[in-house]
């Protein structure tokens, strides 16, 4: 029923709308179920712009592993008691530095081993890497068991950034050492897995050290009747009593050796030959005798050498002089021209050297 009113303020006028108590809930009914489509289409329509309007989200790529681990054994079964190396090998980025403060065999536990050294070293690897390698020496007295298991453990790492240095605010980074398998041998049978289980324990009666004392007894017997056997020898053997010369002695002997030369030919080449000779003899000879310096097989300058240690510096240059001509003159071919050339010179040196020889 629709009623028309009049305000008294003005020419509005009302409209009003009422309805019987019939009609009111089906028209509230027939307006929800026009509205509702039309949300549903609204909401679907705000969905849509929002995911056409949002931009792709991209994955990022997972990083790469910047440090590759790897271990490796020199011995695949060890005995109880054995030593072998347990190398871990870390191929990382240039910029990783690996922490080695905690690499030390008092800090290290890996039982059932024991850790007797630790080695580590750097070096270059391919395409822009490089390897560090952690050596531990190992060893186990472990027994009763087919194989072992080498715990793992922990390393630390910095990931140094251009500009930057180690420490500060810069936080280590860790990764774990995969646990190794090694094998276990032992020379105890399945039996007695432990030493000594199986052995009786015998005493040692009077038969048995008697018999020990008294094969050491003979032993030692032997070894003093042996030994007094060769003293005995040794001492009873003549030994070469070294003949020293008196000075009257060596001055005749000097004397002689010059008259001797004097008297040698000067003619033929055979001479010159037999006089370098002899003086070379002589002077060798009498050295061994008077200064008791064995000489007869050494060089001109070994033979300078040995009379300077023996405090005779005087006599090391002219007798060097003296032996390095006799030994041109023996020993090329040119020899013979140059003993007839010194000749003279040679004679006067061999009697400036019999005065020295004779003080």
């Amino acid at each position: 029923m629709i009623r028309y009113a009049q305000s008294s303020r003005g020419n509005r006028a009302r409209f009003s709308c009422s309805c019987s108590g019939e009609h009111e809930p089906r028209t509230r009914t027939t307006i929800k179920t026009r509205l509702a489509p039309r949300a549903s289409r609204l909401l679907l329509l705000l969905l849509a712009l929002t995911t056409l309007g949002a931009a792709p989200v991209e994955k990022k790529p997972k990083a790469a592993p910047k440090i590759a681990v790897s271990t490796h054994l020199d011995k695949t079964a060890v005995w109880v008691g054995d030593m072998f190396r347990y190398t871990v090998r870390a191929i990382h980025d240039p910029d990783v530095e690996i922490v080695l403060e905690p690499l030390k065999k008092e800090s290290l536990n890996l039982a059932p081993f024991v850790v007797r050294d630790v080695t580590v070293r750097h070096s270059a690897f391919g395409g822009n890497k490089k390897v560090t390698e952690v050596i531990l020496l190992l060893t186990t007295y472990e027994g009763g068991q087919a194989e072992l298991r080498i715990p793992s453990f922990v390393l630390y790492y910095f990931t140094l950034k251009a500009g930057s240095e180690k420490g500060g605010d810069t936080l280590a980074e860790s990764f774990p050492v995969p646990a190794t398998r090694v094998g276990l041998r032992s020379t105890l049978t399945a039996d007695a897995l432990r030493p000594r289980d199986s052995r009786v324990i015998s005493r040692a009666g009077p038969e048995r050290w008697m018999t020990a004392l008294a094969f050491g007894l003979a032993g030692m017997i032997f070894l003093a009747v042996q030994f007094t056997r060769r003293l005995w020898t040794s001492s009873s053997t003549e030994k070469p009593k070294t003949r020293h010369l008196t000075r009257r002695a060596k001055a005749r002997m000097l004397q002689d050796f010059l008259r001797a030369t004097q008297s040698m030919g000067r003619d033929s080449a055979e001479d010159q030959l037999r006089f370098y000779a002899e003086v070379s003899r002589f002077v060798r000879e009498y050295l061994g005798q008077s200064l008791e310096i064995d000489v007869s097989s050494l060089t001109p300058d070994e033979v300078a050498s040995a009379l300077k240690s023996h405090g005779q510096d005087g006599l090391g240059a002219p007798v060097k002089t003296l032996l390095e001509r006799c030994e041109r003159v023996l020993y090329t071919r040119q020899g013979a021209d140059l003993g007839r050339d010194w000749r003279d010179e040679v004679q006067g040196e061999l009697g400036k050297l019999t005065q020295r020889l004779r003080m």
